[in-house]
């Protein structure tokens, strides 16, 4: 038995929780044959579609999820895995996109990434998720599109319309879902801590007060992410949760300036994470 059938059996067993932070396979564990023989066949599906996969001890395994609370035990991934080679930048926001931020990420957002050596990570939703793909894509910069269901189950499914755009400029899309797996409510909270696990830093474009996004922002802001924020006026609702955010001390951004500044500031220039 190798790594891998340990691995996405034990992720079929735990229903994606890794309470014990799992990060090697225990040189006495037993699988029955039959567990066994249907996880080859199923990793033999993915060869099959030319989908990669990976896993803790795997070499293109997310150095940053080791760093996680319960480590993703499985991943599957159509494209580059570029996350252990340069930087990461979270962007999340609201679906309902607000003129005013569709125009701030296609402008000041794109010149940031245009100047910086970082990479995009976000969720693929319609709203900031897909404008700050975009923006990724103007500059013909690699994105990262992690995923709430199966590779073979893109959602939302405009996003499908991206696919060939965002994997020639290298990007990637990433699930820690099966295959086919439709999408599920609940797979919005498992999608959002990865997100936030890969940023060095989480910038929230747009959220009200009870936007799912400030999910994220608990993931990131438990892994010791630094939380930034555009400004809002407070009586515009749509950026109710950008007010609180700045109330609340997250770093306020106006420009690329700010982001630029913020980003080298950090002096993330060496290794992408020391293990």
């Amino acid at each position: 038995m190798n790594d891998a059938i340990y691995f996405k059996w034990l992720q079929r067993q735990n229903r994606f929780r890794n309470p014990e932070n799992i990060i090697s396979r225990p040189v006495d564990c037993l699988i029955a044959k039959t567990e066994a023989s249907e996880i080859e066949k199923y990793l033999y599906q993915l060869e099959l579609q030319k989908i990669s996969y990976t896993y803790p001890s795997h070499i293109h395994y997310p150095k940053a999820f080791l760093k996680m609370k319960e480590p993703p035990l499985f991943i599957e991934y159509i494209g580059s895995p570029i996350w252990n080679q340069t930087e990461l930048f979270s962007i999340v926001g609201s679906r309902k996109l607000h003129p005013l931020t569709a125009a701030w990420i296609h402008s000041e957002f794109s010149d940031f990434l245009l100047e910086s050596n970082s990479v995009t990570v976000s969720g693929g939703a319609r709203g900031v998720d897909q404008a700050a793909h975009l923006a990724a894509l103007k500059t013909q910069k690699p994105t990262i599109v992690v995923l709430p269901s199966g590779l073979n189950q893109i959602y939302p499914m405009d996003l499908v319309d991206l696919r060939q755009e965002i994997l020639f400029c290298n990007g990637v899309f990433i699930s820690e879902f099966e295959l086919n797996q439709k999408v599920h409510k609940s797979f919005f909270y498992l999608r959002n801590r990865l997100i936030a696990a890969l940023g060095k830093s989480c910038l929230v474009a747009q959220a009200g007060k009870k936007s799912g996004t400030l999910l994220t922002v608990h993931h990131a802001l438990e892994m010791g992410r630094p939380i930034l924020t555009l400004p809002a006026h407070p009586l515009m609702l749509d950026f109710s949760g950008n007010v609180q955010l700045a109330k609340d001390g997250a770093i306020i951004v106006y420009d690329k300036q700010d982001l630029l500044d913020f980003w080298q500031a950090e002096s993330w220039s060496g290794p992408v994470c020391n293990i």
